[in-house]
């Protein structure tokens, strides 16, 4: 058994399968498979492994030779487990939707080159009814001159 924390495997699995949903989604999309199929498709496996977990609680025994209050209590809560589970999977068969057309779009966006960083257009006039600043920048709402014809932002209300 890992000696890694609890979060730090279930946040490992959560990103393996991440990845390996993505790559799930190229592969379905290079062999044909519509956007809508492809959640469907997806959406049933991870139903399916949450089914898994289902019956793996469901089969579970308390320690051998436990006491019979403590018994009860480990089969309420397996039962509490089990159908909190069987919630879950009913929710993931069905809420799939839009997921393989979203990991198309990123991989899409992933494969373009990057573009240099887009540069500000220097500011022509100051709007009508605000002010200039030192050396005839703009002082816009929210824009505070702090010396040098440099401005800053004003910090928002209820944040530092």
């Amino acid at each position: 058994m890992s000696t890694e924390q609890p979060l730090a495997r279930i946040s490992h699995h959560q990103h393996e399968a991440t990845d390996a949903r993505f790559t799930v989604f190229q592969a379905l999309a290079a062999a044909g498979i519509g956007h809508e199929q492809a959640d469907d498709i997806v959406a049933k496996l991870e139903a399916g492994a949450v089914a898994g977990a289902h019956t793996w609680i469901s089969e579970s025994s308390p320690p051998h030779k436990s006491e019979p209050r403590f018994e009860d209590g480990w089969f309420a809560g397996a039962r509490d487990v089990a159908s909190y589970l069987l919630r879950i999977a009913d929710t993931t068969a069905t809420t799939g939707c839009g997921r393989a057309a979203s990991s198309a779009m990123l991989l899409i966006h992933l494969q373009q080159p990057h573009s240099p960083p887009r540069q500000r257009a220097p500011a022509e006039d100051p709007a009508p009814g605000r002010g200039a600043g030192r050396e005839g920048r703009p002082v816009g709402r929210g824009a505070l001159p702090v010396g040098r014809g440099h401005t800053r932002r004003a910090p928002r209300a209820g944040r530092q």
